[in-house]
């Protein structure tokens, strides 16, 4: 079969002839990327990232009170990241186990952080970050280091349990044992499952990537 070259006005493009009977292919449309725009509709304030948090927890506000032994709701303290438990009033915090633990900035700033992080094709630089998210460029540099840091126990995370279940397919029960020293970016969960930087960089939102 030959090409064919169809001229219009001042281009030439080449392409190969449409048989008879078949159907030309259609273009499958690639997912929109996630903006700054998609990220500021989405986290318009630390209540609704930290709403979010809470939700890859305890999903509906629902969890086992350790106070009182009961499965119950629990509420939002006002002026507090914390929830109390409907049924005797003990308080919990999503915050605590995270990589937001104990730290002074808001929350926003620490999601967008993370965006900027993932969304860039090349590294970010400790400068940059400082722009965008108007903190010191101290912060910026922690920032950026305990980000990437994450990012690296993930990888390493992850090599590992490729490693186990490599060996468990082979019938070799001396898989290679996983540390417990890493810490997610939000909850106590597998951080092979909860990451943030990766989904971003792969195109998709932040929400898509905090769970």
């Amino acid at each position: 079969m030959t090409n064919c070259l169809v001229t219009t006005t001042n281009r030439i493009r080449l392409f190969p002839p449409i048989e008879k009977g078949t159907k030309p292919r259609k273009r499958t449309a690639r997912p929109a990327p996630y903006t700054a725009a998609d990220f500021n509709a989405e986290f318009r304030n630390d209540d609704l990232c930290l709403e979010y948090i809470r939700e890859q927890r305890w999903p509906a506000a629902v969890t086992h009170c350790v106070k009182c032994g009961n499965r119950s709701k629990h509420h939002r303290v006002t002026g507090r990241t914390a929830y109390a438990c409907g049924n005797c009033g003990n308080q919990i915090y999503p915050l605590a186990g995270t990589i937001f633990a104990k730290s002074r900035m808001p929350l926003k700033k620490w999601f967008y952080a993370i965006y900027l992080i993932g969304s860039t094709d090349c590294s970010i630089t400790a400068k940059q970050l400082q722009r965008e998210t108007g903190v010191t460029y101290k912060t910026a540099w922690r920032l950026s280091r305990s980000i990437r840091q994450l990012m690296a126990s993930e990888d390493r995370y992850r090599e590992s349990l490729l490693s186990q279940r490599e060996a468990s397919s082979k019938g070799d029960d001396h898989g290679v044992a996983l540390g417990d020293n890493t810490m997610p970016l939000v909850g106590e969960t597998n951080p092979c499952e909860s990451t943030t930087v990766r989904a971003v960089s792969s195109g998709g939102s932040v929400s898509d990537a905090i769970t």
